[in-house]
């Protein structure tokens, strides 16, 4: 049995122990650890190697651990070998002995690894601890013999063993469940088995896939299953099935579930955020305040082991009772739990944002992984927000305000500083409203950088002062913008504008073009497969999420294409023609939905224009219209949505790209139709005339990038409610003289340009197709043998 874990994870298993303890300390792990790191590293002369990759492998009792990790140095000082462990600090070194055992633990391992290596008898570990403050360091070097080296390093394995064997069975008897595994349904949908292969030999052949599938394909189990086949093959360690929203992760462990009843033995996850797993009165992630942070680490493996052993499908419900069990954090417990499972559901940010991602992973190149981006459209604009950062001057003018006192002489004396570098910069550049260059403008990095070293002892010793939470908030901010500025390249661009809404200035490091960064996350993965319905046009979305030499596969719908019908009414709703056509669109809906009882949804470009609409509509028909709120709580959203069943005849007025218009299953009666007013283009602004020009200089259509594409990305989502399966019956209504344009019917997706789009440039015309549709599709049903 092969056991692969890092150094890091086996030294925390075994030797961890005390509080969870989140308070604000010694936060050295952020930036500022980073780069005293990187200032110590690069201090040291040609003898100095750093971030150097060590492995072992050791067989105990039938079981081989394959262990590996990174140590910061390796120094040769004459005949003699150093191993560096670098732990940076906050606190004053002259506090700080050298009585760490995770700290020297960690050398341990690496010396060993080393030693054993290049058959040394001896080698050196140094701890070097080094200031934030100043960057001066205190060093504890000590001499280790092969012989303690090993004694150690065995006692840690042995520690290890009965979970390590436990982890290897359930390898083991998972591997041997894979073989005999089969596609859990009888028959394969049209379109499923195409879609399975694919996956499974671009995973064979290290390759990218994108696919543009229908709804009704059978998306979640066409890439699990696969995925699945391919881990019994040993071709990855573990899968990711990385998603947008909660809904997209149910189904993924839906299908496991599905996989499991068929005779799969897996080890599946669904991380859940902090928010919403914290069994404590408050998000308080400290001894004091919550009692599952007391005494965690003591109590964390007993209830790690139990689990392992016991369940296979670990989702909230586990997690929670089995923290519980064991008087621990839901939370922390569920990361550990994914150190040892084989399929992992979470958010998007878990791999890649900067700030969030799960570093246990993915400090390392592995490519021993699989992602599987489910609706993987939606990572644009996601990885966009991720890269991404705003400061606004008034941010600060408005906690200096509050800062009255002596205490805060030195912070505030920064503030006025950087106060006075938003109105520099503003002045600068023109006093623009929008001024952007590609170029970092890393002005306000020398004024944050001293505002770190201050914020940091005031957090530390004011912990009770009424500002305390703002400065904090800010504290991290801060760390966020340097994370960010340290991804910054090409697509990347910086901003000083003027927001005359707040009367502020904004300073923003702003990701227009996410492909590098993107790119650069893949290579973590074996395969990385990106699949949605709304996939188009392909060519796109492949260049612009950093991925143009993948595979493609575009599949056709797998219902018959009489279940819909798409009608097409030429009036002009761009901005201009808009209030000149409110009565015509008013009257257009109102003939729509009294085609054929039932229930509609009216899908609108903006809340403005829905706004618009209403007031004209109800002037004119007594309809009850049901209206999206501008914020909707989930518990808002299910109360919507229960207007819509088998029996009613409801009319709903939505906003295009919204909660409503995609991830919604109305099954069969409880939507017969979706009209779509506008190509769904975004809203004029600087931002998205940026996008325009960013992509113009590299050779594309800036303005289909920033506006076209964008907007019929949300008409297909939208449109994608009518059909969600076989027994599903309905109409997609276009309103826009646009549609019609060559250039948008090149856009639709397959089953689409398959089709006939029926004009219907009168009421009566489209009265005429919509009985035709209808008494084709009842009859059709009458039909059917019984």
């Amino acid at each position: 049995m092969i056991v692969k874990i890092s150094v890091r994870n086996l030294i925390e298993f075994v030797m961890r122990s005390g509080d969870i303890d989140n308070t604000f300390r010694d936060n050295a792990r952020l930036i500022e650890g980073i780069r005293a790191h990187q200032k110590i590293q690069s201090s040291f002369g040609d003898n100095y190697k750093k971030e150097v990759s060590l492995k072992n492998s050791t067989t105990i009792s039938d079981v081989t651990f394959n262990v590996f990790g990174r140590a910061d140095g390796l120094i040769k000082d004459g005949s003699d070998f150093i191993i560096d462990e670098i732990k940076s600090t906050a606190r004053d070194l002259s506090d700080i002995d050298d009585t760490n055992k995770l700290h020297r633990a960690q050398g341990m391992c690496y010396a060993y690894f080393y030693a054993l290596d290049k058959k040394l008898s001896k080698i050196y570990i140094t701890l070097t601890y080094v200031s934030i403050e100043d960057y001066s360091t205190k060093i504890f070097k000590k001499e280790f013999s092969i012989e303690d080296l090993h004694k150690f390093y065995m006692n840690l394995l042995e520690n290890y063993l009965k979970f390590s064997e436990i982890l290897a069975k359930n390898i083991e008897k998972r591997n041997e469940s894979i073989k005999v595994l089969d596609f859990p349904y009888k028959d394969y949908r049209k379109g499923q088995r195409k879609m399975c292969l694919a996956v499974y030999k671009s995973i064979l052949d290290s390759k990218n896939l994108f696919v543009d599938a229908p709804t009704g394909i059978g998306k979640t189990i066409s890439t699990v299953f696969p995925s699945v086949k391919s881990m019994g093959e040993d071709l990855s360690d573990k899968i990711f099935y990385l998603t947008s929203k909660n809904t997209q992760g149910k189904e993924a462990m839906k299908a496991i579930k599905i996989l499991r009843e068929k005779g799969l033995f897996i080890k599946a996850l669904n991380i859940t955020s902090k928010e919403k797993i914290c069994l404590n009165d408050e998000v308080k992630c400290n001894p004091i305040d919550c009692p599952f942070a007391k005494g965690h680490f003591d109590r964390v493996n007993e209830g790690l082991l139990d689990i392992i052993s016991n369940e296979e499908i670990i989702d909230f419900d586990k997690v929670t009772s089995y923290a519980e069990k064991y008087r621990i954090c839901p939370f922390e417990f569920e990361l550990d739990i994914s150190n040892y499972v084989d399929f992992i559901i979470c958010d998007y940010n878990y791999v890649f944002d900067p700030n969030i991602y799960l570093k246990r992973f993915f400090d390392e190149i592995s490519s021993r992984y699989i992602f599987l981006v489910d609706e993987s459209h939606n990572l644009l604009e996601r990885s966009r927000e991720m890269y991404s950062f705003t400061f606004s001057k008034n941010s600060f003018t408005d906690l200096l305000e509050k800062l009255k006192g002596k205490k805060y002489k030195k912070i505030s004396k920064i503030f006025n500083e950087i106060i006075d570098k938003f109105d520099e910069l503003y002045n600068k550049h023109g006093k623009k409203l929008y001024y952007y260059q590609e170029n970092l403008i890393d002005d306000f990095d020398e004024y944050f950088q001293k505002l770190i070293k201050p914020l940091q002892r005031f957090l530390v010793e004011e912990k009770n002062d009424t500002n305390y939470e703002d400065l904090l908030n800010l504290f991290f901010d801060i760390n966020k913008y340097f994370k960010i500025s340290d991804y910054y390249t090409k697509g990347f661009y910086s901003i000083i504008s003027f927001d005359e809404e707040n009367q502020t200035i904004n300073f923003q490091i702003k990701c227009i073009d996410p492909s590098e960064v993107l790119d650069n996350k893949y290579k973590f993965a074996r395969t990385v497969v990106f699949f949605s319905a709304t996939l188009s046009p392909i060519t796109y979305f492949m260049r612009i999420l950093g991925a143009e030499n993948s595979l493609k596969l575009r599949l056709d719908m797998p219902f018959p294409e009489n279940n819909f019908a798409i009608f097409s009414r030429e009036i002009s709703t761009r901005y201009k023609d808009r209030n000149r056509n409110l009565e015509q669109i008013s009257q257009s809906i109102n003939e729509f939905i009294n085609s054929k009882k039932g229930n509609y949804f009216i899908f609108f470009p903006s809340y403005a224009y829905l706004e618009e609409v209403y007031e004209d509509y109800k002037e004119k028909f007594d309809d009850e219209i049901l209206l999206q709120d501008r914020s909707m709580s989930e518990k808002d959203i299910k109360k919507f949505l229960k207007n819509f069943d088998e029996k009613s005849a409801k009319t709903a007025f939505l906003v295009l790209g919204g909660v409503f218009s995609e991830g919604i299953d109305l099954l069969g009666e409880k939507l017969i139709g979706a009209m779509i007013i506008s190509v769904g283009m975004p809203k004029v602004s600087s931002l998205r005339n940026l996008i325009k020009e960013h992509f113009d200089k590299l050779g594309y259509s800036g303005f289909d990038y920033s506006y076209t594409y964008p907007g019929i990305n949300k008409v297909f989502q939208a449109a994608g409610r009518v059909i969600r399966s076989e027994n599903d019956r309905g109409i997609i209504y276009l309103l826009d003289d646009r549609f019609t344009s060559r250039k948008y019917q090149m856009l639709y997706p397959k089953h689409w340009r398959k089709k006939e789009i029926k004009i219907v440039n009168t009421d009566s015309l489209l009265k005429e197709e919509a009985n035709n549709f209808w008494e084709e599709n009842i009859e059709k049903k009458t039909n059917l043998p019984s």
